[in-house]
Order: structure tokens, then C-alpha cells, then sequence
């Protein structure tokens, strides 16, 4: 039998999404893995590798672009505050379509007045190409289009009345900036993203699965003590999607919406989900909708960091098992108390290095890539930072729930929660500086990263027979 056939009978979404994925994004991808479905004989699979490379060709941005006047149809995706060391303003992001053809677009209007974001416009100004993938235009006209709509300005007006409740709930402004930055994505604040940046943390303060599947947790237990089980799927299908279209359709946030969407559907409808295969549908519902998202950076670490977990993480976790053994609940039942508190931080130790281990191997080529250096201190402080988070989240999460209820009570959650951010602000603020290395590196070429990720990948199948016959439970 040819090797990995079985894993593709199984995860057939995720076939479907990396041909498509390959396809789209370049030619030396799509000439790699042509060669691989020829290998495992899979002839429909590679027309559908053939079709994708022509949808990608026939929707590529123009290459020819020059610095100068532009006139062209700005349809808007979202407003978000932008703050640089002179001035602050708002940033528009979007796509622009010019003569040449349609190119992602942002433009920044300095000040608090800006033209509403709840429609398109016909803009003129100056463009100046920043990559092979996006201009940004310096608008001296814009003229609104009729029957014309779009959710941006009103994201964005909820996310500031968000902001404003928060930094009058928490005494410290820091940490109103913080919390208010993990609910909606945005982060204003530089400082803040250059502390995170520099302990490898940055990715907590990016919409993903982390933040959907704390929301769903959160929900799903309230909401279990008011309806049956059906209603209360129902329920969570609408409040993931409220919370997708406060957020924003950014490319972690799309992934996570469409995995925790189809989990909730597959549950309601009692059908058997698996995570790659999730992950395959969004990975085939971003690269239709956008064939330019492959080179976005939130997209490329997204999906590689939730890849690398649930192929590795299942691998790393039961080898760790030698040296952090798991018990079954009578064997727990048998300590005294004093070893049950050992085995509790132990398995909690050994699933957070597991999860660690799984996306640092992952994403270390592309994090060289693209930022040429790799923060040791991450290897430590993801071990229990990601946990501490998610407790501040659901603090804050209770507290807004019980203001609703009741005021005064969730004024004391709030303030909890303020309490226990600024010790997790000063964690971030001042590491220990003896630990403060960094592994840095000039370059790191492209097309090493996909050869490496599938030599990860297969690498992962044979640890995984490897590890069945070791560990079969």
C-alpha cells in the first residue's frame, strides 16, 4: 500500500485544502505536490491541483504597479485604530480595483474624523506599492457609492464602546488596553506588542481557536444550567457568529469561526468531526474566498501552529509520558493526597510542554523567516502564560455577565480581574533578564519552509505508528 493513503482516506478535507492551497499560492508548491498525488495516485485530486493553479493565475494582482495618481473602486473590510511614535489616526483596509486589477489596499487618515466605513468609495490619491501584495493610498477624494454597504464602521464603533466600558470598569489603563486588545484583536497599544513580541507571545493577542473555544467553554456551561442540549448548540451557533462578525473576518479569525461552526453543527446533527478535517474546510473556504490570503502572515501562522498541534501534539504529549507519567482516575484515587497535587501539576506540566513543543517546531522556520529571531523565553513562558490568560479572559467574561445581572457585583469581579492582569502585565513587562537570549538568524530562504513542514509531516505518520504500538491507550 502506498504510504499515507490511509491518513487521506481519513482527513479528506485536508487533501482537498492543501491542493487548493498549493495550487493558488505558487508554482513551485504546486509542482511539489503534483508529484506527490501522482505518488499516492490520486488522478481526481490532481485535475483539482490543475484547476486551482488556473484560479490562481487568473486572480493574481497586477505585477507592474509604479508609485503615482490613482483613481479606483476601495471596497473596505475593516477600521481599526493606528497609532505611530508622531500622530494617531485610523487605518481602512480593503481591496482597491484599478484599471491593472484588484489589489488588497490600506489607507490611513490621521485624526478622529474619517469618512464612514459603511460603504465603498471611489478614491483618489497617490499609491505606493509595499509589496507584490498590497498598495496603500494617500486619499485626497472620496466619493461614496450608492447601494453600497459594509459592517466595518459599525465593528468598529461596538469595539470602541467596548473600549470605553472597559477602561472605565478597570482602574489600571494598561489593563483595560490589554483585555480590551484579547476580546477584539485590535492592539493599539506598541508597547504591548513589542512586550508580547519579545517573549514569543504576540499570538495570544491575535484572534484565534484560543479565543473561540474559551467562548464556547464559557457559554456552554451557562448555558447548560437553562436549556436541553439541542437549544443550547443552537444558542452557541449564534454566539460564535455574533462574535465573528464583532471581531472581524481577518484569516486566524475565519479559521476559527468555520471550526467551531462546523464542531457545533457536527454535534447537533451527530456526526463525527475531526480537527484536520476542520481544518481542511477552512483552509478551502480562505483560499476560494481569497486566493491572496496565503501570504498574509496571521494566515501562514495560524494554520501551520493549529496543523502542528493536532498532529504532534497527540505524539509529543505520549512520549512525555515516559518521564511525566499519566494515571487513570482509580490509580489517582490511590495517592495520598500530597501525590495527587504532584500528579496534577505534573500531567498539567506535561500537556503545556506537549502543546509548547508541538507549535515551536512548527512555526520556528517561518518565524526566522519572517522575523529572523526566535525569543527563547517563549520556550518558558508558553509552559503557563497561555493558561494565566485564559483565566483573566473568563474573569473578565464573568464580570460583564454579572454587571449585566448586577451591577455591583461585577464591579468586584472587575476589579479581580484588574488585580490579577497587572501581575500578568508585570510578568510580561520585566522577564528574567539571565533568561533573556534569542536565536536570530540574517535569512532563511522560502522554499525551505514547505520542504521542511512536509518532511514534519511525515516524519509525524511514522512517529504515529511508532507511537500506537508503544503506547496503544
Amino acid at each position: 500500500m502506498v504510504p499515507h493513503l490511509n491518513f487521506w482516506i481519513q482527513q479528506p478535507a485536508l487533501l482537498v485544502g492543501l491542493t487548493l492551497l498549493f495550487g493558488i499560492s505558487g508554482w513551485i508548491g504546486g509542482v511539489f505536490w503534483g508529484f506527490y498525488l501522482i505518488w499516492l495516485r490520486k488522478w481526481p485530486t490532481c485535475v483539482l491541483l490543475a484547476l486551482s493553479v488556473l484560479y490562481g493565475w487568473g486572480t493574481s494582482p497586477p505585477t507592474h504597479l509604479q508609485k503615482g495618481e490613482c483613481t479606483g473602486y476601495f471596497s473596505i473590510h475593516s477600521l481599526q485604530p493606528h497609532h505611530s511614535p508622531f500622530y494617531s489616526g485610523l487605518l481602512y483596509k480593503g481591496v482597491v480595483y484599478l484599471p491593472e486589477g484588484k489589489v488588497p489596499c490600506s489607507v490611513y487618515v490621521q485624526g478622529d474624523k474619517h469618512p464612514p466605513a459603511n460603504v465603498d468609495y471611489i478614491v483618489k490619491g497617490k499609491m505606493t506599492p509595499r509589496s507584490r501584495e498590497e498598495v496603500g493610498v494617500k486619499v485626497k477624494e472620496w466619493t461614496p457609492v450608492q447601494n453600497t454597504w459594509s459592517l466595518a464602521e459599525f465593528r468598529y464603533q461596538m469595539k470602541e464602546r467596548l473600549r470605553s466600558f472597559l477602561s472605565k470598569q478597570l482602574p489600571s489603563p494598561r489593563v483595560a488596553v490589554l483585555l480590551s486588545s484579547l476580546l477584539t484583536g485590535d492592539v493599539e497599544d506598541r508597547s504591548l506588542r513589542y512586550e508580547f513580541g519579545r517573549l514569543g507571545l504576540q499570538h495570544l493577542l491575535a484572534i484565534s481557536g484560543f479565543h473561540f473555544g474559551l467562548l464556547v467553554a464559557f457559554c456552554s456551561f451557562f448555558l447548560s444550567l437553562l436549556f436541553p442540549q439541542k437549544l443550547k448548540l443552537i444558542a452557541l451557533l449564534f454566539l460564535v457568529t455574533l462574535y465573528f462578525i464583532f471581531v472581524g473576518p481577518s484569516p486566524a479569525v475565519q479559521r476559527s469561526w468555520v471550526a467551531a461552526s462546523l464542531y457545533l453543527t457536527g454535534t447537533l446533527l451527530k456526526k463525527r468531526t475531526t480537527g484536520l478535517n476542520l481544518l481542511g474546510v477552512g483552509l478551502c473556504i480562505e483560499v476560494i474566498l481569497n486566493p491572496l490570503v496565503p501570504s498574509h502572515i496571521g494566515f501562514q501562522l495560524s494554520f501551520i501552529s493549529c496543523g502542528g498541534i493536532l498532529l504532534l501534539y497527540p505524539l509529543i504529549e505520549k512520549e512525555l509520558r515516559r518521564y511525566l507519567p499519566k494515571r487513570d482516575f482509580f490509580q489517582v484515587q490511590r495517592l495520598v493526597p500530597l501525590s495527587r497535587h504532584a500528579h496534577l501539576i505534573s500531567s498539567s506540566l506535561r500537556k503545556a510542554m506537549a502543546l509548547g513543543l508541538a507549535v515551536n517546531v512548527s512555526l520556528l522556520p517561518l518565524l526566522l523567516y519572517h522575523f529572523h529571531q526566535f525569543p527563547l523565553l517563549s520556550l518558558l513562558y508558553n509552559l503557563f502564560f497561555p493558561f494565566l490568560i485564559s483565566v483573566t479572559l473568563f474573569g473578565l467574561l464573568v464580570a460583564l455577565g454579572c454587571h449585566l445581572l448586577w451591577a455591583p457585583l461585577g464591579h468586584w469581579i472587575f476589579g479581580g480581574t484588574d488585580w490579577l492582569t497587572a501581575q500578568l502585565l508585570n510578568l510580561v513587562s520585566y522577564p528574567p533578564l539571565a533568561l533573556d537570549y534569542i536565536v536570530a538568524t540574517k535569512e532563511v530562504p522560502g522554499w525551505a519552509i514547505p520542504i521542511y513542514l512536509f518532511g514534519l509531516f511525515c516524519l509525524s505518520l511514522y512517529w504515529k505508528e511508532r507511537a500506537t504500538l508503544l503506547f496503544p491507550n
